[in-house]
């Protein structure tokens, strides 16, 4: 799960430090050559894109996750320069290597915001002690905190509190094209809740894979 820090860290844009450029779902390891205050200068192997205003991201790793960085491109590469010129980042999403896993559910669950009074059905397409994903036409937006009550089989019925920590638009090419995915993490989960969530997760598991 992501969630936004202020501005860009400076040990993250520096001149020397390497880093991940991502372009059109492509990796790409690079090394950041220049720093000014309105762009940075970061290698690049290819020589006819990505081109002026498209959109790349940088990411810098540790051993707890990874800071990303979206950039927008202001010049693309020449075989000569063998770099590309970014405006320089003015935000950064930090996500941290997630301490339990996500197990894939065929669920509806029903969601809202804590301040307001209509639910919305969603998809729980995964979930896992700490957080989940769903699909929905809710229209809500970053750091929203959101109610989401999930009948689990074989468990009671729950109502959570989480927080919107990343969303994405549905690709439209797909079956749900006016859809968002969310991913949601919990908060001040009850540790009974966290029990039944837990039975499930080893439940579906063992179904999932065939485990007796």
């Amino acid at each position: 799960m992501s969630e936004v820090l202020t501005g860009a860290d400076p040990d993250d844009i520096r001149k020397g430090n390497t880093c991940l450029v991502t372009v059109l779902d492509d990796h790409f390891m690079s090394r950041i050559l220049d720093v000014t205050d309105d762009t940075i200068g970061v290698s690049f192997p290819a020589a006819d894109y990505p081109i002026e205003g498209m959109l790349v991201e940088l990411e810098f790793h540790d051993k707890h996750g990874f800071n990303r960085y979206p950039a927008q491109v202001v010049a693309g590469p020449t075989i000569e320069s063998g770099q590309i010129l970014l405006k320089r980042p003015t935000q950064c999403f930090r996500s941290q290597h997630r301490s339990s896993c996500r197990v894939p559910t065929d669920l509806t669950v029903q969601v809202k915001d804590e301040v307001h009074v209509r639910r919305y059905d969603a998809d729980l397409l995964n979930l896992s002690g700490g957080g989940a994903l769903i699909r929905t036409h809710a229209p809500f937006d970053y750091d929203t905190t959101v109610d989401i009550t999930v009948s689990l089989p074989g468990e009671s019925t729950h109502t959570v509190l989480g927080k919107i920590v990343h969303f994405a638009e549905e690709d439209r090419h797909r079956e749900h094209p006016t859809m968002k995915l969310f991913g949601i993490r919990f908060i001040g989960l009850d540790p009974g809740v966290q029990e039944s969530i837990t039975r499930y997760l080893w439940a579906r598991l063992r179904d999932l894979y065939q485990v007796s």
